[in-house]
């Protein structure tokens, strides 16, 4: 081999290396977390998985909305992290159901959060399964109707960092031209003030279709999931839905979200009151305004499911199940941009069945209480309207 081969041979790398060590500068800049990048063609990524084998612990996070310190607080109370926010849940799945976007100012800090503890779980043979809300299609379709002052600040320093980097790549010679992320997007928009003008184009340059944090972190995301005998989403399933596909609702929203299918807007399974992230008719805090029958009817359509475990709407006394404990309702309204409520999260052990873990002291004094002290089985209907002692109090 000529010195000139071996030169070639030993540099052809140096670009990608170059890249990869950029973004990571870019991620510790902005988030503090290095974040390993492994850009993969998008027409060779694998679609989002469906199924999963019933784990001997799993435990389940409602909404979480911008409040990084009640999302965190909320892992720590189901011992998934440790005083540093280190993986300790070893061979856990962990399931949170969507709406990490809109209403706080810790958006992005949230995805990167969740993207860490992902690759440290697999390394301890957990996993930590994110889902799409309601949230999450609007801001990707361009709606910010919830998005905060903060929020939008977050997005603007990103940006600048993002920027940045692509400045910094555009130096080396080897590595394509990056694609401007703000192409197509306005400088200003009529119905803002003009200090927000470069939090919106941040925003919309991020979350659109192929936008680099939307195609980093949503597209990976499920919009529904079946982990043993629940099926997760974040609205509700109706059997239409089923009768459509979750792998091919899976499949066609990360296509989507990658700018692979469609335009600006998410599938119709996807937009409007009945939809997958949009559903309430299971959701109601009085219990017989919920429609029991419909859940049966699309339980039935997927083998071996027992229960359906959804987030989206508040549920202002806790997290609690209807319709024989056949819905369960986990989204608590944690979130200071919500009703601040105290974090709770559900598990469910192959050993124990199902209990409610929560950092509220009004159940301290009954640490081992696992249902209602009224109930027969199960959660024990932990309906809201009856305020009856029902979680395993843990301190965060």
């Amino acid at each position: 081999m000529s010195t000139r081969e071996n030169h070639i041979g030993i540099c052809k790398n140096v670009p990608n290396l170059i890249s990869s060590f950029v973004d990571a500068f870019v991620d510790y800049s902005f988030s503090g977390i290095f974040s390993p990048h492994h850009p993969t063609p998008l027409n060779d990524t694998p679609p989002p998985q469906t199924r999963f084998e019933k784990p001997d612990r799993l435990v389940a996070i409602g909404d979480l909305h911008g409040d990084l310190e009640k999302s965190k607080e909320a892992f720590r109370i189901a011992g998934l992290i440790d005083s540093s926010d280190r993986w300790t849940g070893g061979s856990t799945v962990v399931v949170q159901v969507g709406d990490v976007l809109d209403r706080g100012g810790d958006e992005l800090k949230i995805l990167y959060f969740l993207e860490r503890l992902k690759r440290e779980a697999e390394r301890e043979g957990g996993k930590v399964v994110t889902m799409n809300g309601n949230h999450e299609i609007m801001n990707v379709e361009g709606d910010f109707r919830f998005v905060t002052k903060e929020g939008l600040e977050e997005f603007r320093v990103w940006s600048d960092w993002y920027c940045l980097g692509n400045r910094m790549k555009s130096l080396c010679q080897g590595l394509d031209k990056v694609k401007d992320p703000y192409e197509g997007i306005p400088t200003s928009f009529p119905r803002a003030k003009a200090e927000c003008f470069e939090g919106i184009r941040a925003r919309i340059a991020a979350l659109r279709p192929e936008g680099p944090i939307a195609k980093r972190f949503l597209s990976k995301n499920q919009t529904v999931a079946v982990v043993g005998d629940s099926v997760f989403v974040h609205g509700g399933l109706l059997a239409e839905h089923i009768e459509f596909g979750l792998e091919r609702m899976n499949e066609e929203v990360a296509g989507w979200i990658n700018g692979l299918r469609g335009g600006r807007y998410a599938p119709g399974y996807c937009r409007g009151g009945n939809s997958v992230v949009w559903l309430r008719k299971f959701s109601d805090e009085r219990p017989h305004r919920c429609d029991c029958a419909a859940l049966e009817h699309a339980l039935s359509t997927i083998p071996g499911v027992k229960r359906m475990i959804m987030g989206h709407t508040i549920q202002e006394a806790g997290i609690n199940g209807v319709c024989d404990d056949k819905a369960i309702r986990i989204d608590v309204g944690m979130s200071k941009g919500c009703s601040d409520g105290l974090p709770e999260v559900l598990e469910i052990r192959k050993d124990s069945g199902v209990r409610i873990v929560t950092s509220n002291p009004l159940y301290k004094e009954n640490p081992s209480s696992r249902v209602a002290p009224e109930s027969k089985a199960g959660l024990g209907l932990l309906v809201p309207v009856e305020h009856v002692p029902k979680q395993v109090e843990v301190k965060a």
